[in-house]
């Protein structure tokens, strides 16, 4: 069931929000299991980069899924390695600020390692249908439009493989 994340995301965020407004305080950082082995949820309150944790089979890729990262992060980033059950890594790199992006990969579990770096907020990290995402894309486009937001905008937040795919091969060369 795909439809606690969004409600989990919700509550963390609000845990967050007190947690950042406390200010200072003593360092935390955990990662916690999200149901049904759909992904985990990364907090972090003033933590530095001895800071680590490491979830095996935090979540499970079915055929047509993504991974989404999704930080949200009020200060610092957090460094993320994510890994199938045979040793392949499929992203090795740091996420910070407020932007949710997806990664390919093949069908499989995955474990997650997590390093802070200065870091304060915290994200999620989860599988999700690449179709829904598509459909909630195109939903928020739409939304985008209905509101008047600027072309330039919109276009920010449009997916068109076709398009993509043109100007991938437009960009390309050949000897």
């Amino acid at each position: 069931m795909r439809a606690p994340k969004l409600a989990s995301a919700v509550a963390a965020f609000a845990l967050t929000a007190s947690l950042v407004a406390c200010g200072g305080g003593p360092a935390s950082y955990g990662h916690e299991l999200l149901d049904e082995a759909e992904g985990i949820r990364v907090t972090a309150e003033n933590a530095d980069n001895t800071h680590t944790a490491t979830t095996d089979g935090a979540f499970d890729l079915e055929a047509g899924d993504v991974i989404v990262i999704s930080p949200f992060l009020e200060k610092g980033s957090i460094h993320v390695t994510i890994t199938s059950q045979d040793g392949k890594t499929v992203y090795d790199d740091d996420a910070d600020g407020k932007i949710m992006y997806s990664v390919e990969a093949e069908p499989g579990s995955y474990n997650v390692t997590t390093t802070a770096n200065n870091a304060t907020g915290w994200m999620t990290i989860f599988s999700e249908s690449s179709q829904e995402i598509a459909d909630q894309d195109a939903a928020l486009v739409e939304e985008l439009k209905e509101h008047g937001v600027d072309e330039e905008t919109v276009e920010m937040f449009e997916h068109d493989d076709a398009t993509e795919e043109a100007e991938d091969a437009s960009t390309s060369t050949t000897d």
